[in-house]
């Protein structure tokens, strides 16, 4: 469904048109919206995964994106029930950062855990789970796997590694088999921790304790002090 610029919002997609014949135009998802009515613009994601900020014209068309819980979340939920741990499904409105999941779920941010995919010297991935506020620290996540550097994998390999989920909702389990996973030993604190379904609009909620176990995770310090 076509909207106007005043009704676009968070989550929909916006379409740039060709200035040339044949030429396909792009594509993108609104991030954020700033500034008001007719002085709108936006900051985009591109489908290849960069992000500008769009100030609109005649060519700029708007559509309601519907949201994708579908298959990805439903490959993690019978994921989790063959294994056999309990779990909750908890829909929320479209959300790009863990701090902005734990608000929209209403939970507080200590709960929420965010994924971050790495790679080593050899290319090896690793995924580094940790509490939304915290931030990593690489050298003891380096330190954890036994290897000399870790880096964070960029958007256009993420996509490539993870095609099954959106960028920047990779989760601790599901993919690719054979990753290391590594969880910060302060999410052991708590009973229960909230994970994105491998979507923006969709999160997980299962115990700790099932979480390292599903995952096959190393449970280790890895965030800065």
């Amino acid at each position: 469904m076509a909207l106007t610029q005043i009704d676009a919002s968070v989550g929909d997609a916006v379409e740039v048109s060709g200035r040339k014949v044949g030429d396909p135009g792009r594509t993108g998802e609104i991030l954020e919206v700033l500034g008001e009515d007719d002085r709108r613009h936006y900051r985009v994601r591109w489908e290849d995964g960069h992000e500008t900020m769009l100030y609109p014209a005649e060519a700029t068309t708007f559509r309601r994106r519907e949201p994708k819980v579908v298959p990805v979340a439903g490959e993690l939920v019978a994921f989790l029930r063959e294994a056999g741990v309990e779990f909750e499904v908890l829909p929320h409105r479209r959300t790009t950062t863990a701090a902005e999941e734990a608000a929209a779920l209403g939970v507080m941010p200590q709960l929420v855990a965010k994924t971050l995919v790495l790679a080593d010297e050899s290319d090896g991935r690793v995924r580094a789970v940790l509490p939304a506020a915290s931030r990593l620290d690489g050298a003891k996540l380096a330190d954890a796997i036994g290897v000399k550097t870790v880096a964070l994998v960029g958007e256009a390999d993420l996509a490539d590694a993870y095609p099954e989920f959106e960028l920047g909702a990779v989760p601790p389990f599901g993919g690719p088999d054979g990753e290391r996973v590594v969880v910060d030993r302060r999410l052991a604190e708590v009973d229960h921790v909230v994970l994105e379904a491998g979507v923006h609009d969709t999160s997980l909620r299962l115990r700790t304790e099932d979480l390292l176990t599903v995952a096959d995770a190393q449970l280790a310090d890895i965030v800065e002090a």
